[in-house]
């Protein structure tokens, strides 16, 4: 008993340690996961940066060495799924029997490596690492040439040598949600390794994988955006060409372009890291300051004298010959009017024309949710000389980002708010469930609704009969403004060179949809040829035209373009419909006229004229309650 008790302490009490050691090297197993980093996709679920892995197989020669089971599961996976040499294998592994690490495969794809996962697992009811697998993960992106500059890239850095991480876009923004875990787990086994003890219990329970980031763009929209902005930047032969579009009433961003001539030696996002002169897109926030404060009204008249005026001793003219005489503040905005705008700027102060650049968000970045956001530059008006603000009221000596432009016009016609723009929708996990939804943020009031819906019929009108005459769709209600804004260089404007762009939105009397479009330097035979109105206005149009028709939008309160007076007769002797009309070569605003006293519903599919119609021409109305026509 004596000799038992004093073994019982040896073992107990004065070894414990290396007994203790040796049955935990027994029965314990620990491991790691590596999760996968979270996807990147479009609002709909369309993925745009996800994760292709591929896989090492590898065993722990100890424990293979010493169990049938596993050495039968790897002549069957020699076998039937990958080869791994299990000939040599075998005769080898005598001589690795006391290490622990073995690789056996290299860049085993997925749907292989559930494969052999299940064999070992349910067949061969191998638990213990005894084969295991090392993931090799590679992000992968969707059309990167398009959505590099959005989604961004992944990459080592200084502080992440080991593993690749977010660099540039959204990957770089959400890095801290994207990011995969490693997390370790412990089991405590029979030895026989066949058991896990009821005892036993996960060190860590938690999802290694990355969360998923939901963006507010829209695939569909970018896929027309794109197809169209291309089409433009070939045919102009343009530096660069650029688009966005906007929901003016949340600030969300549903899609953008660039494509620029030459490549970029580094990533960048013009959309936010860029400044360009506006041009006299930049018109319409003026008046609508201006507005605002009592300055001017819509009815006021400026006389533009013959198209040029003299400020400091510097001479300001018409960009067009034929703007002259007195124009309405409406006008000024139609005919785009420099001279015009130099009238309204001279009702402001310095200080008041700055307080509005501050609230339209011009003397801040707008904080999107992107990285590297540009910060805008603007002095003090302490520090303005004579001529800034007379120039600065048709866009020229102020220089903004394209997201600070169209946030800015948002608010001239979303009711007056300025909103914080947003790419991001919402990051989920695996399971679905959201973890953080972003919502419309609210900066601040810049003008009244009242000043907001004048702001809309004007710039509807711009469309209608001015300068954005190529935006144009008929049968619906579009606004906005051309610009053509000279490039500045070092010694001054480059002659002859010029930024076209258009910003607009519909439907008019309810926005839904902002559009912004540039493009830097295209080249044509003839001068005007190269103005907003010809280059940029026209790509608004195709994209609209094909929103429309994507989404199925009924052109709303079409009695307003074209001659309001216009009359059509519902038939030829001025008598009731009884029998449906051929309405080939007819508007949806001429169709709507005629058939609406009738009561009868109207489906429109596309644009342009009636192509086709249902019920066909003949047809006894008596029983008809809905009709379709298409456009064409």
């Amino acid at each position: 008993m004596l000799i038992l008790i004093t073994r019982l302490f040896q073992v107990q009490v004065i070894e414990h340690k290396k007994y203790e050691k040796t049955l935990v090297d027994q029965v314990e197993a620990t491991y790691s996961i590596m999760g996968n980093r979270g996807k990147i996709l479009d609002f709909r679920g369309k993925p745009l940066a996800y994760n292709s892995n591929l896989y090492t197989v590898a065993i722990d020669p100890r424990r293979v060495y010493k169990f049938e089971t596993a050495m039968n599961a790897l002549e069957e996976i020699d076998k039937n799924h990958i080869k791994i040499g299990y000939r040599a294998l075998k005769k080898k592994l005598p001589s690795l029997s006391e290490s622990k690490y073995k690789i056996i495969a290299k860049n085993v794809e997925e749907d292989k490596k559930e494969e052999i996962e299940k064999l070992i697992k349910e067949k061969y009811k191998l638990k213990h690492n005894e084969i295991f697998f090392q993931k090799k993960g590679n992000r992968e992106y969707y059309r990167k040439e398009i959505f590099s500059y959005l989604v961004g890239i992944t990459g080592f850095t200084k502080k992440s040598k080991d593993s690749k991480t977010g660099i540039f876009g959204v990957e770089r923004k959400y890095e801290k949600y994207l990011r995969a875990r490693t997390i370790t787990k412990k089991d405590i086994f029979t030895r026989s390794r066949f058991m896990r003890l009821p005892t036993a219990s996960d060190e860590l329970e938690i999802s290694a994988n990355g969360k998923n980031i939901y963006l507010t763009i829209d695939y569909f929209l970018q896929y027309i955006l794109n197809e169209e902005v291309k089409k433009q930047f070939d045919n102009t032969r343009a530096e660069m060409g650029l688009g966005l579009i906007m929901d003016p009433n949340t600030g969300r961003i549903l899609a953008t372009s660039i494509f620029n001539k030459s490549p970029q030696k580094n990533l960048k996002n013009q959309i936010i890291q860029s400044q360009y002169e506006p041009g006299s897109t930049f018109k319409p926030l003026i008046v609508a300051a201006g507005m605002e404060e009592g300055l001017i009204s819509p009815n006021d008249t400026f006389d533009v004298g013959d198209g040029k005026i003299v400020r400091h001793r510097h001479t300001i003219r018409e960009s067009s010959r034929h703007t002259k005489g007195i124009l309405s503040t409406e006008e000024v905005l139609k005919k785009s009017s420099n001279v015009g705008m130099v009238l309204i700027s001279d009702k402001f102060s310095n200080e008041t024309f700055e307080k509005y650049l501050e609230k339209f968000g011009l003397e801040d970045r707008t904080k999107v949710d992107l990285p590297g956001e540009l910060k805008p530059y603007m002095q003090h008006y302490n520090k303005w000389d004579g001529l800034k603000k007379n120039t600065m009221a048709f866009g020229q000596g102020i220089a903004i980002t394209p997201i600070q432009l169209a946030t800015a016009f948002s608010s001239v016609i979303n009711g007056g708010v300025l909103y914080q723009p947003y790419v991001v929708d919402r990051i989920a996990g695996d399971d679905g469930v959201v973890i953080r939804r972003n919502t419309p943020q609210k900066v601040r009031r810049v003008i009244s609704p009242k000043i907001s819906q004048e702001m809309r019929s004007m710039l509807e009108h711009v469309v209608a009969d001015g300068t954005g005459k190529n935006a144009a769709i008929d049968g619906y209600r579009i606004g906005g403004k051309t610009g053509t804004a000279q490039i500045s260089s070092k010694g001054g404007y480059l002659r002859g060179e010029y930024l076209a762009s258009f910003i607009g939105f519909f439907p008019a009397n309810n926005p839904q949809y902002l559009m912004l479009f540039m493009f830097l330097k295209p080249q044509a035979d003839i001068y005007y040829k190269k103005f907003g109105g010809s280059v940029a206005a026209p790509v608004f149009k195709e994209v609209a035209k094909r929103i429309i028709k994507y989404n199925d939008i009924l052109p709303g309160d079409v009695e307003y373009l074209g001659d309001s007076e216009m009359e059509f007769p519902e038939n030829s002797s001025n008598e009731p419909l009884v029998e449906m009309p051929d309405l080939s070569g007819k508007s949806a605003r001429e169709v709507l006229k005629i058939l609406g006293k009738l009561g009868i519903e109207v489906k429109i599919s596309g644009t342009g004229l009636v192509d086709s119609q249902w019920p066909k021409k003949g047809t006894a109305l008596e029983k008809i309650n809905k009709v379709k026509i298409h456009l064409k």
